[in-house]
């Protein structure tokens, strides 16, 4: 019987909620036991108005009214936040309407502070005419002595011309030992498109340290593992790294593999493969099984 009686009940709850609040829903704002059920019922006919019209002219000044002539504050707070539903009003903005890139730049002095605004510059699209650099400036600052302000340099450039960016990141990476410097041109030159990057790409790579040879490979095998013209040589360069002790480097060589080497090269690199250590031995069985062209 329940069941067969819900649908009416909802019908009449849909039909009494319609309905707009008297002047009694609004005396009961100054009820403390009353206040909050009839500010509810004030909000929620309020939303029903998406559009001006003459109804909601005359709704929405009712509860302007009311909002000045109650005295509780908890009441009032209430009903201005319902008259930010009225159609007619317009809105108001939190902020500046004025966007920030209409303020003046503070003129940069020093290098890093000319690279802080160039790179907000760059950020905010602006006309190179108005770079506090020009691209033979950034060249002399990826030269500086401090490397946190050289690698900013070496970004912007790339950022503006990578012709000029990426000999600069191959031989600034040759030079590198420390692991997380190495990491920092390593992620530039990943962002260099893919012509330049295998352009200026050393097929044998002058590094001396483990870190900056291992990001050699890592971006040989990203950006010149489809590069016919160069791979036969960076073949026979990766070749002799996947030999020796497990380390970054002969990590990054095997891993390397499936990408430069093909099936033809199985007897190879099955004879590199020979004595490797229980870590690297992983690494090169998963490589050979992952040989393209079987």
């Amino acid at each position: 019987m329940k069941s067969r009686f819900l649908p009416l009940l909802l019908v009449f709850a849909g039909l009494f909620a319609a309905e707009a609040p008297t002047d009694a829903t609004f005396a009961d704002l100054a009820v403390p036991e009353k206040r909050l059920v009839a500010q509810q019922a004030i909000l929620d006919h309020s939303r029903g108005f998406t559009v001006a019209s003459p109804e909601a002219k005359a709704w929405f000044e009712r509860v302007r009214m009311a909002a000045k002539s109650v005295d509780n504050p908890e009441a009032q707070a209430a009903l201005q936040q319902v008259l930010i539903f009225d159609p007619s009003s317009k809105p108001r903005l939190p902020l500046n309407p004025k966007q920030p890139n209409t303020y003046e730049d503070p003129e940069g002095t020093t290098p890093e502070t000319k690279l802080a605004q160039l790179e907000r510059m760059l950020d905010q699209r602006r006309s190179a005419k108005e770079y506090p650099l020009t691209v033979e400036e950034l060249v002399a600052l990826t030269k500086h002595e401090d490397f946190a302000t050289a690698q900013r340099a070496n970004r912007l450039l790339r950022r503006i011309s990578y012709s000029a960016a990426a000999p600069i990141l191959w031989e600034r990476l040759a030079k590198l030992s420390q692991r997380s410097q190495v990491q920092e041109v390593e992620d530039e030159i990943l962002r260099l498109p893919v012509s330049q990057a295998t352009k200026h790409l050393p097929v044998e790579f002058t590094g001396s340290s483990l870190a900056s040879k291992a990001a050699w490979v890592r971006i040989v095998a990203v950006r010149a593992s489809k590069n016919l013209k160069v791979r036969a040589g960076l073949k026979s360069a990766v070749l002799p790294l996947l030999k020796g002790p497990a380390n970054e480097l002969t990590e990054a060589a095997w891993a390397a593999v499936p990408r430069l080497f093909a099936e033809a090269d199985r007897a190879a690199l099955t004879e590199a493969a020979q004595g490797l250590s229980d870590r690297l031995a992983p690494k090169a069985k998963a490589a050979l099984e992952a040989l393209p062209g079987k």
